[in-house]
């Protein structure tokens, strides 16, 4: 069932990060949008979208903003050490792919779920579209759950694995088919995690290319 490729990590730091993303979102209300719906079914007018939230959008590499910049580097080096911890379990997985190197994608998102509202469509973050986060490189993604929310956390179609959302843990897990998944919605609660992608190859060719657009 390839369970072992679901990695959690917790420990105090991530709590701390956890704790920060929640007052930073809470704080930084003007950088809130609705969150990307997509996935409707066109034949219907009154469709769900696939998912309904709301999102800040982040970036490791803009400085414009020294708070945004401050959490968003202390997540990428926490989720980067989630990495290299994952690779250091699983030394076979490293070896399969392109260049031997993952590195985390400095682009991510802060997502908060009302009552009632999720991504509840199953989905995989394997994509070919066109964007700036290169998704057609991505080999696996990341969520950190940012508080304790009883039956709020992640389905994973293939493996019938629930992992729960609890502050400060951070899961990891293939970005493609094999682990298909949405999210699951609680009626009462709000659930607020940030997440990302992992991608194939250098972070430094990476950023060149991001320079280039």
């Amino acid at each position: 069932m390839t369970l072992d490729l679901i990695a959690s990590f917790r420990n105090p730091g991530f709590e701390a990060v956890a704790d920060g993303v929640i007052s930073f979102f809470d704080r930084r209300v003007e950088l809130q949008r609705s969150g990307v719906a997509f996935g409707n079914d066109s034949s219907s007018a009154v469709a769900e979208p696939a998912k309904v939230s709301t999102d800040i959008s982040l970036v490791a590499i803009d400085r414009s903003d020294p708070e945004a910049f401050a959490l968003s580097d202390v997540i990428i080096r926490g989720i980067t050490a989630g990495l290299n911890k994952y690779l250091q379990d699983r030394p076979r997985f490293r070896e399969c792919l392109p260049e031997q190197s993952l590195f985390v994608i400095p682009i991510f998102n802060i997502q908060r779920y009302g009552p009632g509202e999720g991504f509840k469509r199953w989905h995989c973050d394997w994509t070919i579209s066109d964007e700036a986060t290169e998704p057609v490189h991505r080999v696996l993604a990341w969520i950190l759950y940012c508080n304790d929310i009883e039956s709020a956390g992640t389905e994973f179609y293939w493996q019938k694995h629930h992992e729960p959302a609890e502050r400060g843990k951070l899961v990891i897990f293939p970005a493609g088919p094999s682990h298909i998944h949405r999210g699951r919605v609680n009626d009462n609660g709000t659930k607020t995690i940030a997440t990302g992608w992992i991608n194939a190859g250098s972070r430094d060719a990476y950023l060149s290319r991001l320079a280039a657009l």
